[in-house]
């Protein structure tokens, strides 16, 4: 959901809704206070011109401030593991999936194959939107979303717990020859980038989808979908 306003954003803050990203107004003032709040509750925010908030928000009444409210509220980790380890499921991390269309298209196939959850950096990842939202299908509504500082740490806390961690990433053994259990996270990087090497340290395999074409590498989204599918039918 789009609004702007400096009241909208007050009371959105007040409220405790989950803010995805503020747009600013370059050039004009913004109380310090208010820029370390934003920085204290860790809402991204960026600044752009006026044309381009007006772009965003269809109008010259935005008082230089548009800003993002998500969809659906988040969960905390201790919800999505307790959630993955009582249902001796599983549960996605993307590491700098940037696309929105591809979190939703990926949230469809988590839910749609008994997984519980998203696990997502609250910096450098999609937003949580309208787009994810129709990609998914509604599926981001059933589904525990929460969003960390760090996923490596998030990982690690869920690996303490008694689970397990495997990447989706170039370079590792064939998915489909390797023995895999219940509960654990899958991971996914983005198609530039991969995987964040402090987690694939830490993972218990790091798996590679085997393919005979010629292109490089398979969509992020279709990836999660083989990477999910072998899960199901070994555990469902």
């Amino acid at each position: 959901m789009l609004l702007w306003g400096k009241n909208a954003f007050t009371e959105a803050l007040k409220s405790g809704k989950s803010i995805e990203k503020v747009y600013l107004q370059y050039g004009k003032f913004f109380e310090p206070e208010f820029l370390r709040e934003l920085q204290r509750k860790k809402i991204p925010f960026q600044w752009a011109k006026k044309s381009y908030l007006k772009k965003l928000s269809g109008t010259e009444k935005h008082q230089g401030i548009v800003f993002l409210l998500s969809p659906i509220s988040y969960s905390d980790l201790s919800s999505l593991f307790k959630k993955a380890f009582l249902k001796r499921s599983f549960f996605v991390a993307l590491d700098s999936i940037t696309e929105p269309q591809n979190l939703g298209l990926i949230a469809r196939t988590v839910e749609s194959f008994g997984g519980v959850g998203l696990l997502l950096p609250k910096k450098g990842g999609a937003p949580v939107n309208e787009v994810a939202l129709k990609a998914s299908s509604g599926a981001l509504f059933h589904l525990k979303v929460c969003k960390v500082d760090s996923l490596f740490k998030g990982l690690s806390s869920f690996k303490e717990a008694g689970g397990k961690v495997y990447s989706l990433e170039t370079g590792g053994e064939d998915i489909r020859k390797v023995s895999l259990d219940l509960p654990c996270a899958l991971v996914l990087g983005s198609e530039g980038k991969g995987i964040d090497e402090e987690i694939l340290e830490i993972s218990d395999r790091v798996l590679t989808i085997p393919t005979v074409g010629k292109t490089p590498s398979l969509n992020v989204s279709v990836s999660c979908a083989v990477g999910v599918w072998e899960l199901f039918k070994r555990f469902w």
